[in-house]
């Protein structure tokens, strides 16, 4: 295991709800940025074609879980929201993939970063909100 394998294992497993989710938007940000990088290089190198392909399957794979994961019970309105959302970007990243769309995929990427934005948003607040209430609890002892 190497240094960075290391790092990323332990960032991982200390890593709470949240913080998993915004490594997958990251990760999925990454794949379609290395897919695009590979379309505009031109696709006449089949090592391109592969390394465009993977990109897209792991950003679409990434897509399809953070649908599954969603909890559709306790999230309500905002969680079929978000299934709308990560079903439609998963369908534009297979049309994307056949046609290679740099155009689509840099929408889905604006998406992909607005959706972690919003996380992280939801993130900080409940830190503020933790926060709070450790205040609140000190003033009473």
């Amino acid at each position: 295991m190497t240094y960075v394998d290391a790092y990323l294992q332990s960032k991982v497993m200390g890593a709470d709800a949240l913080e998993l989710i915004t490594m997958l938007y990251d990760k999925a940000i990454v794949s379609l940025h290395i897919a695009k990088d590979s379309i505009i290089k031109g696709l006449d190198d089949p090592e391109l074609v592969k390394k465009k392909a993977i990109e897209l399957s792991r950003a679409t794979d990434i897509v399809y879980y953070l649908n599954d994961i969603l909890d559709r019970q306790r999230g309500g309105q905002i969680a079929e929201n978000l299934s709308i959302i990560y079903t439609t970007l998963a369908g534009e990243l297979v049309r994307a993939n056949l046609f290679n769309d740099v155009e689509t995929i840099s929408k889905c990427i604006e998406i992909l970063n607005s959706l972690k934005s919003a996380w992280e948003d939801v993130k900080k607040q409940l830190k503020e909100n933790q926060n709070e209430q450790k205040r609140i609890l000190a003033g009473a002892i």
